[in-house]
């Protein structure tokens, strides 16, 4: 037998969860994102992507003389913290233009059973940036028969700091096995 009570309790608490509290259902959408990083697309900066990268690599800018300093006294290798190209890279790519571009530049591998996709930048997991914000796209990659190497960064235009980077290595099939042994 039913209990009438837990009945009429539960479709009390249940027609108070469809009707909903009117303070608080009524949300307002705003059209405007403050982004921490906003759009300055119109913004006109003169300095290429291979003169970026060159102040990049004689630490021109104070932000990266700071980044070099905090590192240097952590006797860490400062070209695994900012950006540098392969000397023997397959490709080496230095771009200026959008944040939503750097889409663009995915690469496929093949390791001999599996498909890569490098890198997959996906801006929406980068929420605090303006889509049409100015940002300088650093990649590098070597691609052999025995290995994938690849690292990237990507620097905003306006303050010279990073943005988002990596980098990856992968065996390929089937040279793997010499790897994991």
């Amino acid at each position: 037998m039913r209990n009438p009570f837990l009945i009429c309790l539960y479709s009390l608490c249940s027609l108070f969860v469809l009707i909903g509290n009117p303070d608080y259902s009524q949300a307002t959408t705003s059209d405007k994102v403050d982004y921490l990083y906003p759009t300055n697309k119109e913004k006109v900066i003169d300095e290429t992507a291979d003169e970026f990268y060159q102040a990049l690599r004689d630490s021109k800018y104070p932000v990266h003389r700071a980044f070099y300093e905090k590192h240097n006294q952590m006797q860490r290798d400062l070209d695994s913290r900012l950006f540098k190209d392969f000397s023997d890279a397959s490709v080496n790519i230095r771009k200026k233009g959008l944040f939503h571009e750097v889409e663009e530049f995915n690469y496929i591998t093949w390791d001999g059973n599996i498909h890569y996709t490098y890198p997959d930048i996906d801006i929406k997991d980068h929420q605090a940036i303006s889509p049409d914000r100015q940002v300088y796209f650093l990649y590098s990659f070597k691609d052999t028969e025995m290995e994938f190497r690849g690292r990237y960064a990507i620097y905003d235009v306006e303050t010279k700091q990073i943005l988002a980077g990596g980098g990856t290595y992968i065996p390929k099939y089937p040279n793997y096995k010499k790897f994991l042994q």
